[in-house]
């Protein structure tokens, strides 16, 4: 079972909010989608709308995506569609159809986001819970969604830069090489998930290759205690290197990356949120540290 993540930290701007307070005329409401500023890093981000402020008009608009030409992307999966709507009050409920159940860890707290922030301009409007089919996903911390669940600062944020030592193999040889890499962080955008995240897309400089399996996703890599849990999809373990040596650079490669920003001490590699005995026939040792591997 994948573990839960929180749907509490999505951090946006006051100044695009101005709609978030109720229904409000044409011209004010605000279609949310994600900006990406860079490969590290994406962020909210609004845009305007001025259809008809309907449950269905709403969710047309902000199923078919953001205007082309931006900087803008949708975090929901292409197909998505609204299967269907219903109002309890103050509380709205939509419905969405099976595409959106591929999202996982970080990618469906954004898409929840997103949907949340558009949904609650609506007059009258305070709670949002979405399903799939019917049926709530598990993976879902808190399945209604209100404004109290998301942070609103008054000003943009200052990025935090953090430096790590990222691990990928020489070409041509069996050894680990190392690309430092900067990232430039706002709110509470994870470092351990885009440090694992940059070592599924692979090196940007030359000499080095790529050694996370192909498909690999990143769930979510949440540190306790100085151990970071590092979360995969079921690519990684399906499709683990032939060899042990291979094998063993890989776990290397997770475990030094991840050590390599200080304040985690140790790494735990889970896939589909359960422990791993071994990748392939090298051993895994619960929470292993640069030393370890």
């Amino acid at each position: 079972m994948r573990r839960m993540m929180s749907l509490l930290l999505c951090a946006v701007l006051l100044s695009s909010l101005c709609a978030c307070g109720g229904g409000g005329t044409e011209g004010e409401f605000q279609l949310w989608f994600l900006s990406r500023t860079g490969q590290e890093r994406r962020t909210m981000a609004s845009q305007s709308y001025r259809g008809e402020q309907s449950v269905p008009a709403v969710m047309a608009a902000l199923l078919s995506g953001p205007a082309e030409g931006g900087r803008m992307e949708s975090p929901i999966p292409e197909g998505t569609e609204l299967l269907g709507w219903t109002r309890s009050g103050r509380v709205l409920s939509v419905d969405l159809s099976g595409e959106y159940a591929s999202l996982h860890g970080v990618d469906l707290t954004m898409a929840d986001s997103c949907i949340a922030l558009t949904l609650l301009q609506l007059e009258g409007v305070e709670q949002v819970a979405i399903t799939v089919q019917g049926a709530n996903l598990p993976e879902r911390a808190k399945p209604v969604l209100n404004r109290d669940d998301f942070f609103f600062s008054g000003a943009e944020e200052e990025p935090v830069e953090l430096t790590a030592a990222l691990c990928f193999r020489r070409a041509g040889g069996d050894e680990l090489g190392v690309e430092l890499r900067v990232f430039r962080l706002i709110g509470s955008e994870s470092a351990t998930e885009a440090v694992l995240r940059a070592l599924a897309a692979g090196p940007r400089e030359s000499g080095l290759t790529v050694l996370l399996p192909p498909e690999t996703e990143v769930y979510s890599a949440r540190v306790e205690d100085g151990v970071c849990y590092a979360d995969f999809s079921a690519a990684f373990a399906g499709q683990t290197p032939e060899s042990e040596k291979e094998q063993e650079l890989v776990v290397r490669s997770v475990v030094e990356s991840l050590c390599s920003l200080g304040y985690v001490r140790g790494v735990q590699i889970l896939v589909e949120g359960e422990t791993l005995d071994s990748y392939g026939s090298y051993p895994l040792q619960g929470v292993m540290t640069p030393e370890e591997t």
